[in-house]
């Protein structure tokens, strides 16, 4: 298993004079304290269908998570256009995946954090919070096939190859199937509808999985933090 996971993620303090180098995969990591800065200003920059989700949410901390992920989206990616955050126009793949003018991003949320990777390819991402009190063995034969379930050994090998499910099934725009044990994801590279993409793997010092599916092979990693 050890094989799978990456060495750790490096953090830079993201600043205003990040400039998208088209070579990397960039990954931003945003706490949810960060609700406290734009709490005043989101409404500006999310549209009247976005608020209206954001208010059907029932627990504050899934609200914010929501906000953050689709605020700072915009925000990124108007910066990388040059564009104004709320004239952002997006368009969809089949399954209704966003992007924008051939800029691919994804996002993903978990305890205390909101990831958001943006690539020139198709890319997906998925963190997990490690809750050591889950009963990950129940759903073991329900969504893992027998080459994964022959490493899956505790919760981190659990939670390695839930997240490289994760991201992949986010990277392609299907979101979660009903077949999930076809889906291997023991090796570097998976195919999908005819496209190789690469699994990468990490976990975080906070106790957290994280994992990025890419149609893009090889890819420098540039991973910014957010406050």
């Amino acid at each position: 298993m050890n094989n799978l996971i990456s060495d750790s993620l490096l953090w830079e303090d993201f600043n205003e004079n990040f400039n998208l180098d088209k070579s990397h995969i960039h990954i931003f990591k945003i706490s949810l304290d960060s609700y406290q800065v734009i709490k005043k200003s989101y409404e500006f920059i999310l549209t009247a269908d976005e608020l209206s989700k954001a208010a059907r949410f029932t627990q504050e901390p899934d609200r914010i998570r929501y906000i953050i992920g689709k605020f700072y989206s915009k925000m990124l990616l108007a910066k990388i256009l040059n564009e104004n955050p709320a004239d952002i126009g997006f368009e969809f793949n089949q399954y209704k995946k966003p992007y924008v003018n051939n800029i691919h991003f994804n996002i993903s949320h978990s305890g205390d954090f909101v990831v958001i990777a943006i690539s020139k390819n198709a890319i997906g991402i998925d963190i997990e919070l490690i809750n050591p009190n889950f009963n990950y063995e129940e759903l073991i034969y329900q969504c893992f096939g027998d080459d994964e379930i022959k490493v899956i050994k505790d919760m981190d090998s659990f939670y390695l190859f839930w997240t490289r499910k994760e991201a992949l099934l986010k990277a392609t725009g299907e979101g979660l199937t009903d077949n999930l044990p076809a889906i291997n994801c023991t090796t570097r590279f998976e195919e999908r509808f005819g496209i190789q993409y690469e699994l990468r793997s990490f976990k975080l010092d906070e106790g957290y999985f994280l994992s990025t599916a890419s149609s893009e092979h090889n890819s420098v990693y540039k991973n910014w933090h957010l406050k």
